[in-house]
């Protein structure tokens, strides 16, 4: 879904509510002159022989009087309630009502004030009945549709608008919670393997705390950005890796990534889950553990592939991956993945439209 553009000037007419006014004001007048110029064109010639001012008046009473019913009665309990099919016999109800109304007092009009038929006239020999009164029929519904439609539009503004809303904050709060899963077990888990290496690997203490401050500080202040560089979160990766090679002996790893990253963002943490659940499928068995990541661009589609060698096609599943991918909003993904026998790979395809 895309996104609504808050600078949009019909938006903010349609929406705001310091516009109340002006709108009633504009619909009032489009009606006014609309209705004032059938009226004149019906009882063309006779003007002088009739109080038109007094007719025209009453027109656009009555006129506005069922737009309004319409606006704050069938539009809002039918309408915007899913009741189309009501709603359709309603508005085909009033219509008749409308047509017969008008034909009846353009009748006790012309006799009253003891006036022929003008040209214009529904009952004009010219005119063809059953085309005046479709044609009627035509124009009065295109005046309470016209109505219905821009009610419409502006109730889907606002919904969209809230939904646009509650997808940004769902974003932030599943990547607040993720930092925060992140940080404590990720941080305990590292003090910990540093306090190990105090008497097995003195050396290895300095290396990881050095890496855990740089991952860290990623997380504490890079990530509090809607986007971040693509070249600093494939950096955030490889310092992730790295502390946990020097953790963990028996892993190897590698990065690839594309050769011009300039001007590239990508969302914060978007590909960490990917290799934390690789990681943690991996924990599991006994051996050699090895992962590879590889980035690609081509033509704005980001192609994330992270291969691991564990073993058989066992699978993971991660809902707060899936969660956070159905809350990107304006971005096209794909996600994939297989395991391939020939070299005991596990192949995860992740596709991001940048």
């Amino acid at each position: 879904m895309s996104m609504i553009k808050l600078n949009n000037p019909l938006f903010h007419f349609l929406i705001n509510s310091k516009f109340r006014w002006c709108r009633h004001l504009v619909f009032i007048f489009s009606i006014g002159i609309i209705l004032t110029n059938h009226i004149f064109l019906t009882y063309e010639g006779q003007t002088a022989s009739i109080n038109i001012y007094a007719i025209t008046i009453s027109y656009i009473v009555v006129s506005l009087l069922i737009m309004y019913i319409n606006l704050y009665l069938f539009i809002p309990h039918l309408l915007l309630r899913g009741r189309y099919l009501e709603y359709t016999f309603v508005l085909v109800a009033v219509l008749s009502l409308i047509i017969s109304g008008n034909i009846y007092a353009e009748y006790k009009i012309h006799e009253y004030y003891q006036i022929p038929f003008g040209r214009y006239s529904i009952f004009s020999e010219t005119q063809s009945k059953i085309i005046s009164i479709v044609y009627s029929f035509v124009i009065f519904a295109l005046y309470l549709i016209s109505v219905a439609a821009i009610v419409f539009y502006k109730h889907w503004l606002l919904n969209s608008k809230k939904l646009d809303q509650l997808k940004a904050k769902q974003i932030q709060t599943d990547l607040d919670n993720f930092k925060n899963r992140i940080s404590t077990t990720f941080l305990l888990d590292k003090l910990s393997k540093a306090a190990e290496q105090c008497s097995i690997k003195p050396t290895n203490v300095s290396r990881i705390l050095l890496q855990l401050s740089q991952v860290l500080r990623y997380q504490l202040y890079d990530c509090n950005r809607e986007n971040v560089l693509l070249s600093s979160e494939i950096k955030f990766i490889e310092n992730y890796l790295t502390l946990e090679q020097i953790c963990n002996d028996r892993l190897t790893f590698s990065v690839s990534r594309p050769k011009s990253l300039l001007n590239r963002f990508v969302s914060p943490l978007l590909f960490i889950s990917f290799i934390e659940d690789a990681l943690s499928v991996l924990a599991q068995q006994d051996g050699e553990s090895s992962i590879s990541i590889e980035f690609s661009i081509s033509d704005d589609t980001l192609t994330f592939v992270c291969s691991d060698n564990r073993k058989g096609s066992i699978t993971k599943e991660n809902l707060t991956i899936s969660n956070r991918l159905e809350l990107l909003q304006n971005k096209k993904y794909n996600l994939s993945s297989q395991f391939e026998n020939a070299t005991n790979q596990y192949n995860l395809v992740f596709q991001y439209q940048l």
